[in-house]
């Protein structure tokens, strides 16, 4: 699988940046998940969140993957941590699946590692993202 270099928005970026810094707080469990959020941050090329094209993960998109091994697809809302809940589909960025998907594309094909296991998922659509519905404040 090729790496994916992943484009995030100032807007994500700059929000995202504030989160971690929160985050030293945060229990030592969680620190190789924030270390793993940290680097691709760091990686990652900025676009200005007024020229996201349309087929590009961001922060708030609603979407759906497919997991290439079982063929089953999965819905959710890419979520800030703070606004993720457990009891809907919202999940935070700040989990190996969010993390591995934000910056993708459409028609990418991403590795998710979690726990010592790989999981292959195809980024198949994008249902709402918040930038080409003029949504710039969420």
């Amino acid at each position: 699988m090729k790496t994916i270099i992943a484009h995030i928005t100032d807007c994500d970026m700059k929000r995202l940046n504030g989160f971690l810094k929160k985050a030293q707080s945060w229990p030592q469990e969680d620190a190789e998940l924030l270390k793993k959020l940290d680097s691709k941050l760091n990686e990652a090329s900025v676009i200005a969140q007024k020229e996201t094209p349309p087929y590009l993960v961001t922060m708030n998109c609603h979407i759906r993957v497919t997991d290439l091994g079982s063929k089953k697809d999965m819905k959710f809302w890419l979520a800030y941590p703070d606004e993720a809940m457990s009891d809907n589909d919202k999940i935070s960025v700040a989990s190996d699946i969010e993390m591995s998907i934000l910056g993708a594309k459409v028609g990418d094909k991403v590795e998710v590692v979690s726990k010592n296991k790989k999981t292959h998922l195809l980024i198949a659509q994008i249902y709402y993202q918040p930038e080409v519905n003029k949504h710039f404040k969420l």
